[in-house]
């Protein structure tokens, strides 16, 4: 049901029910659709990370060598080898996908499979350890920067209860910025990954790794950080999107005066 108010001498008509919902799902319709290039985006990476394979052992050695380089054992952070966990259900122990754990200053990765993933990894170590606070900033943004990316999900399918000449409260702005909200809260992150690749390839070097292999790191880190961005970029243009939708959908109706 629906009815008519005025609004600083214009006439408008609220929306209904029905259209409320009929935006909410294709609201949702129109997310998923620009988000699913996100299945292709990350496939560089893990091709060329499973090419790899091969030359694990040409990695694995200096990555070691890397954390004495660095220091960072002097700071407990310690390489703990995913192999050994269960395979079943871990992408760690398939040795599909590494990690730094800040909280316990662990480097969660297959040594049999990826070592070259680790120097990266040791790179988000040095971020969060052995950096001044600008990057030291940037490694924390991690959590909050997905948070607000996804809170702006959940704003991106408000209803427009007001037309566009009413008052506009702070929710109002969050709303009709939340798209820009999105993008921008990925972007330390995205920032943080380069850094860690840049400091990564840094210790690689100094610790002993031949440079056709670290011309390879370069291109493997790079689509690394291509999925990253990537993901700022869609995210962003979803939560865009939908905000639309419902804006259509949910915001009173001007009545054209006859």
């Amino acid at each position: 049901m629906s009815y008519v108010y005025y609004n600083n001498g214009n006439e408008y008509q609220t929306r209904t029910l029905m259209s409320e919902t009929e935006g909410a799902i294709l609201a949702s319709a129109v997310s998923g659709a620009i988000l699913s290039p996100l299945t292709y985006v990350g496939k560089p990476f893990t091709n060329q990370l499973k090419k790899e394979e091969p030359n694990n052992h040409l990695y694995k050695d200096c990555f070691q060598k890397a954390l004495n380089i660095s220091e960072l054992d002097k700071k407990g952070v310690k390489i703990i080898p995913a192999q050994f966990l269960d395979a079943a259900s871990n992408e760690y122990a398939k040795g599909t996908n590494a990690c730094f754990i800040p909280n316990t200053k662990e480097v969660l990765i297959n040594t049999d499979k990826i070592s070259i993933a680790g120097f990266h990894e040791l790179g988000h170590a040095l971020n969060a350890l052995k950096s001044k606070y600008g990057v030291k900033y940037l490694a924390k943004m991690r959590a909050p920067g997905y948070a607000i990316a996804g809170l702006m999900e959940y704003f991106a399918i408000f209803s427009r209860k007001k037309p566009k000449d009413a008052p506009r409260s702070i929710t109002d702005i969050i709303e009709d910025n939340c798209g820009k909200i999105a993008f921008t809260a990925m972007l330390p992150i995205v920032a943080e990954e380069a850094i860690a690749s840049i400091r990564g390839i840094k210790l690689a070097r100094a610790s002993g790794v031949a440079e056709p292999l670290i011309k390879n790191m370069k291109k493997l880190y790079a689509k690394a950080l291509m999925t990253y961005g990537g993901r700022a970029i869609l995210g962003g243009l979803a939560v865009y999107a939908s905000r639309k939708v419902m804006d259509y959908f949910t915001r009173p109706r001007l009545v054209e005066n006859k």
